[in-house]
């Protein structure tokens, strides 16, 4: 049996580590992305948002439109990465219902801490992320996935808010958010790996 050359084994183990070892650095961009211990490093804003034991929990509030949850962190000067996050929204009739009012909806915002500008958004809105309850509701859990790479940040500060918009469409909607981190781009990590490879390939 031809044995590999060691360099070649070196080189595969090099984009394993990277692959499973970088994404734990997430703990040091957003703290308790999991919701594992409560709230604690996020910020209530404002209406209703409380611990749903291991995942945010936003309902509306009475009187408030607006139920928001907000964190500012550093981002890491990885040459590729994104943010990503769980989300499940339900919604059961209640509440006032206006005929003209707009649906619930929930928003998720990446904003320059200083200036409150999007850093990214979608056209015509500050948020980069819209869903409301006019869709066909289930319990299955959405995976948000955002690119971050290419941002001009400056500071590579940013402030990351969660908002769920309570309107007069008579339904009562809630909201759970769990799992936020910014980790690698997994393409590019294995790109690592597998140019290693290559590299080794070529000199053998």
């Amino acid at each position: 049996m031809e044995r590999k050359p060691f360099c070649v084994v070196f080189a595969l183990c090099i984009g394993v580590v990277v692959w499973f070892g970088q994404p734990t650095a997430e703990a040091t961009v957003v703290i308790n992305g999991d919701f594992s211990n409560g709230l604690n490093g996020w910020t209530v804003e404002s209406g209703n948002v409380s611990d749903g034991g291991g995942y945010a929990l936003f309902q509306e509030h009475p009187t408030q439109i607006l139920s928001t949850l907000k964190q500012e962190f550093a981002l890491p000067d990885w040459s590729s990465m994104q943010l990503v996050f769980d989300v499940k929204m339900s919604a059961t009739p209640g509440g006032v219902h206006d005929p003209f009012a707009w649906p619930d909806a929930f928003t998720a915002s990446l904003l320059d801490p200083a200036t409150k500008d999007p850093l990214i958004a979608n056209p015509g809105r500050t948020d980069f992320f819209y869903m409301d309850n006019t869709g066909v509701l289930t319990p299955a859990t959405l995976t948000v996935r955002l690119n971050l790479t290419g941002l001009d940040l400056g500071s590579r500060n940013a402030a990351l808010y969660f908002d769920l918009i309570g309107n007069d469409d008579g339904m009562l909607t809630s909201v759970n958010v769990d799992n936020v981190a910014v980790i690698p781009e997994p393409t590019t990590l294995i790109l690592i790996g597998f140019g290693a490879l290559l590299a080794t390939r070529k000199r053998a």
